[in-house]
């Protein structure tokens, strides 16, 4: 490939700012998709798929609309401001019907006019669910799929409320529908509340932290299309970097690869790795870099707040993606070569759990078994990189 292709390729193959939306460009995640497919093909049966932020929610959610066959799938975003009514025309409005139509005169001429089915139904009507229900039923043997993105931003207890009903009616009376709800959250709780009459029809899908195969399979697969070999300790790198983010994986391959076909080269090194971690960081989210700022800077002790923080990104992690106070201590002696206890540094981390220091830890329990989690799991891959960038925020 010349250098314009490869360069053109890039663009496809890592994209850190936005979800994957092409079937041959999302690696990974099979697991969660074959139960996606289980539940679709299952009478009655409906999905949720929830987990932190920046895991691949929505790449799953745009895949499942180019992988699955013999269905119709619409896929909405959902915003703060948006309702029942205003989600479920939104889907309607992109399934159009065709009608036919005789003209007027001697030979009238038929004509074929589409109309999407929004127009057909009345949203604000108190009957809208056996609207919905009605029109879906005329469609059989017609399959559809609805997957609802970034529900978590529906903060209407009202609004959950009916996709609750409606989820448990299509479950008994329409056949021929799936819904898919996706959403940042630990548990499906938090997404659409506690139904216990919900958990027969609404299969749980819990998105995890990219493993490391996973992210292996990421970086291999875009490095191969660009003609650009790895090392195995470079690729480790990225992967320990990125602690199971694919955003972090693209960034770092897209800003690694764009300097390696810059200068037309073929070799991802070290060198080149640390170009991307400095550009990786440089080109971070806002909110990321805002948070770190007030936790470290405007200090006399910058140097232990950065320590305290890099202790708490080195630290191991639970199933829950918590880390214990012992742990955050080993790791801080680690890096500072002392032999601190929990009391040392037991002022940092209490301040970082507040609004002044960007409220970047949460404290879990409380006596003598602590653990703590990052308000936002991305940053605990940003100070990773971080402890290894020579950028200066």
């Amino acid at each position: 490939m010349t250098k314009e292709e490869r360069l053109a390729e890039l663009e496809k193959v890592f994209s850190p700012t936005a979800p994957i939306k092409e079937q041959s460009l999302f690696s990974g995640r099979f697991n969660q998709l074959k139960k996606t497919a289980e539940a679709i093909n299952q009478v009655g049966q409906h999905a949720i798929v929830y987990g932190e932020r920046g895991v691949g929610k929505t790449s799953l959610a745009n895949t499942m609309t180019y992988t699955l066959t013999n269905i119709y799938p619409v896929k909405v975003t959902c915003n703060r401001k948006d309702t029942f009514a205003t989600l479920w025309s939104k889907i309607f409005r992109k399934i159009s019907q065709s009608i036919t139509t005789s003209g007027v005169g001697f030979r009238p001429i038929e004509k074929h006019i589409e109309i999407s089915l929004d127009s057909i139904i009345d949203f604000e009507s108190k009957n809208v669910q056996s609207e919905i229900e009605a029109i879906l039923e005329e469609y059989a043997p017609k399959k559809f799929l609805f997957i609802f993105d970034e529900f978590d931003n529906i903060l209407d207890s009202e609004t959950r409320e009916s996709f609750a009903d409606l989820i448990k009616s299509f479950s008994d009376n329409v056949t021929n529908t799936t819904i898919v709800l996706v959403g940042i959250a630990d548990t499906i709780d938090t997404l659409i509340g506690s139904h216990q009459s919900l958990e027969r029809c609404l299969r749980q899908i819990k998105m995890p932290r990219m493993s490391d195969p996973e992210s292996e399979h990421i970086i291999e697969h875009g490095l191969n299309c660009l003609d650009i070999s790895i090392s195995k300790e470079v690729k480790s790198k990225i992967v320990e970097f990125s602690s199971g983010f694919p955003h972090y994986i693209h960034l770092l391959c897209k800003y690694g690869a764009e300097e390696i076909i810059m200068n037309d080269h073929t070799d991802f090194t070290e060198a080149y790795l640390r170009i991307a971690i400095n550009k990786g960081i440089e080109n971070t989210n806002e909110q990321l870099i805002s948070a770190y700022r007030k936790a470290v800077v405007g200090s006399s002790a910058t140097i232990k707040w950065q320590n305290v923080l890099f202790a708490c990104a080195e630290a191991p992690l639970d199933e829950f993606n918590c880390f214990s106070l012992s742990d955050i201590i080993d790791q801080y002696n680690q890096i500072t070569s002392m032999d601190r206890k929990a009391g040392t540094i037991a002022y940092n981390l209490k301040q970082i759990c507040q609004e002044e220091r960007g409220s970047i830890l949460q404290k879990l329990d409380k006596g003598i078994i602590v653990r703590y989690r990052f308000s936002n799991p991305m940053m605990r891959a940003f100070i990773k990189l971080k402890i290894n960038s020579d950028y200066q925020l």
